[in-house]
């Protein structure tokens, strides 16, 4: 992808051009998130996912597979892999001038983590040996090489999230017992139910479970302080793609940009594989960005601001977007997952 600089004001300095067909990378912009679902991060750091814990905000829901996009049935015949894509936290934005005021016309900003390609099982898992799909290519999973991450001493409010191994993390309140009570979900989405996560007292063991999340708490209100938190992670992953092996990394460069991320449940089964944007995306209704070899083109059409509503085409599938081009495009696991997620929280918080 050939790369370009453009010289914009003080403000967006270093904005980079993806080329071909001339989309927006924003190397930095401030972004009025709602506090509500974009929480502060806690928890480990050394595997962190820029915007894990970003919820989208009034998404496009469209539960077809976009045009291009792949099932793959798996060895079973009735389960099967899906490609789905999810894009969070985009907002209107404008260029500023050198007094701070807007101008130029109107863009959309996607900030890094905000755009996620997803393959996901439709049910349970995809076991070692099963077929799965990467960016259209069935492929096999040959290995898998699965460790627990261990958070210690940090705290988080009733309401926040943090990320430990695999998994977002949101307390909630305490349970009817004093102890904590959470929500789980994956980096890049998927959710059963307010899953029964092992929470004990600092210095008393859990008795043995299936799930491998568990934390040790000295105190639990509306602030919960954690001993230690832990959560299966799954460092890499080898594929069979066309033929040839491919080893992936948790963290590691797919495209340039671009950085993939392999998914597991809490007892260690793969459920998914993401991709993230490592950098901020800008997108203006002049070109068309063209992402993951062809795989994905985001057109803008018209975006307007008085009503808040943004038409734009995703593989030219034509969608209205509020506010931004928020979307959860296909039934993954993951796009039930964070479906699931917005409405319970949103019912917890009477809204």
């Amino acid at each position: 992808m050939r790369l370009w600089i453009s010289l914009v004001l003080a403000l967006v300095a270093g904005i980079l051009l993806a080329g071909g067909r001339g989309a927006a990378r924003a190397a930095s912009w401030p972004l009025p998130f709602d506090p509500f679902l974009a929480p502060e991060s806690f928890g480990c750091k050394h595997l962190l996912i820029p915007g894990a814990e970003l919820l989208p905000h009034d998404p496009v829901v469209d539960s077809r597979v976009l045009p291009g996009w792949k099932e793959i049935p798996m060895k079973d015949g009735k389960n099967k892999t899906i490609e789905s894509l999810i894009i969070k936290g985009s907002t209107v934005v404008h260029k500023k001038d050198k007094d701070g005021k807007p101008t130029g016309p109107p863009m959309v900003l996607i900030p890094t983590g905000g755009l996620l390609y997803d393959a996901t099982p439709l049910e349970t898992h995809l076991p070692v040996g099963d077929r799965g799909v990467i960016f259209g290519h069935r492929a096999v999973l040959l290995k898998k090489n699965l460790e627990e991450e261990t958070c210690h001493n940090f705290s988080v409010l009733a309401g926040r999230s943090f990320d430990v191994g695999d998994s977002v993390i949101t307390y909630l309140m305490p349970g009817p017992k004093g102890g904590p009570e959470v929500l789980w979900r994956t980096l890049d989405g998927v959710s059963i139910r307010p899953h029964p996560l092992d929470e004990y007292p600092a210095g008393h063991v859990p008795p043995k479970s299936s799930t491998r999340i568990f934390g040790a708490y000295t105190h639990a209100g509306q602030l919960a302080e954690y001993a230690s938190f832990s959560a299966p992670l799954l460092l890499s992953e080898t594929w069979r793609i066309g033929g040839k092996e491919k080893k992936v990394a948790a963290n590691s460069e797919w495209f340039p940009h671009f950085r993939m991320v392999p998914i597991s449940c809490p007892i260690g089964h793969h459920i998914g594989l993401m991709v993230y944007n490592d950098v901020p995306i800008l997108l203006d209704t002049d070109h068309e960005m063209t992402l993951y070899d062809g795989a994905l083109k985001i057109r803008l059409v018209k975006i307007h601001e008085k009503s808040g509503k943004v038409v734009f085409a995703l593989n030219g599938r034509p969608y209205t977007g509020t506010h931004g081009i928020d979307s959860l495009i296909g039934k993954g696991r993951a796009i039930s997952g964070i479906k699931n997620t917005i409405a319970t929280l949103r019912k917890l918080r009477g809204t």
